[in-house]
């Protein structure tokens, strides 16, 4: 699904059939961004997102939903939601949880972006549920509802999210029960079901696959570190004999920028193409991106 308004969409459908349980993950969760494809929805649920997770659990009081958010850093406060987890929780229901996640070294943030339905279907990607990230494939200039929470309007944005069910949404699952348990430090609710909750007017790319999960944990008390995607990027660059397209946010790692310049002298004929935004999002981000994606830059000189 690519870009905000085909995975808003997709998502709204698929929560709307949950039965039992929802995990929400985010690096930012904002609880007042409009749930919405490209159209406003007429399914009679509210579009926010707060108010929408309420009408769930009132039309179905067995389901619970988990909220899982970085306990961000104080630097990031003027650009995120005012006190999310209060946000959300002062008023909401005791179906709704939320818990702000800290388990991790200093410095350090949480960046998973998932949503996991019945222990059956699991959307993975880049795009958090939180303002900015709403936008149509076509990214015109001016476009009425792309507005964050307070009203402004903001320019195009381009991410995507993925899709699973079977095995792999079980894996997801498994990964992100670990994670609510080490943060709000309780087993979450979880409940066998027979639903079907993929999302109406998505068709299926791929069938029957084999899928691997790549993770980056970071080493902390009695845990080793994970760095599963650091290698996969490796591995697939120093494997790469025709063309590598890498489409990212920011390029900063100086290990991929090395790797990709000794795999250019290995292979004179290979053509490489990055993708990357224009300009950082927001202050902090210039900030903590600028030189880092100059330093990459350096490599190629």
């Amino acid at each position: 699904m690519i870009d905000g308004a085909n995975y808003y969409a997709a998502l709204r459908s698929s929560l709307l059939k949950a039965e039992k349980s929802v995990f929400i993950v985010g690096w930012d969760i904002d609880s007042r961004i409009r749930l919405m494809g490209e159209t406003p929805p007429d399914d009679g649920a509210p579009e926010q997102l707060r108010d929408f997770l309420e009408y769930l659990v009132h039309e179905n009081t067995e389901l619970r939903i988990h909220v899982l958010m970085w306990d961000f850093s104080v630097l990031y406060a003027l650009e995120r939601e005012p006190i999310p987890a209060l946000n959300f929780s002062w008023s909401t229901p005791p179906q709704i949880e939320v818990c702000l996640d800290d388990v991790v070294p200093l410095g350090s943030s949480h960046h998973q972006k998932l949503v996991i339905i019945d222990g059956k279907l699991a959307f993975c990607g880049g795009l958090d549920l939180t303002g900015g990230r709403w936008d149509t494939r076509d990214h015109t200039p001016e476009n009425q509802h792309r507005k964050n929470p307070a009203g402004q309007s903001y320019g195009p944005f381009h991410d995507m999210q993925s899709v699973v069910d079977g095995e792999t949404a079980q894996a997801l699952t498994d990964l992100v029960t670990e994670r609510w348990e080490r943060a709000a430090c309780r087993t979450p609710y979880c409940s066998e079901t027979q639903s079907d909750p993929w999302p109406d007017g998505v068709s299926t790319l791929f069938k029957n696959q084999q899928v691997a999960i790549a993770r980056t944990v970071p080493p902390l008390g009695d845990r080793d570190g994970v760095h599963e995607i650091q290698q996969l990027y490796l591995d697939m660059i120093n494997r790469a004999e025709k063309l590598v397209y890498i489409e990212n946010q920011y390029f900063t790692s100086g290990l991929i920028a090395h790797a990709l310049v000794e795999r250019l002298k290995a292979r004179p004929d290979l053509e490489l193409v990055m993708v990357s935004s224009k300009e950082p999002f927001g202050v902090l981000e210039a900030h903590s991106m600028t030189s880092g994606r100059r330093s990459f830059m350096r490599h190629f000189e």
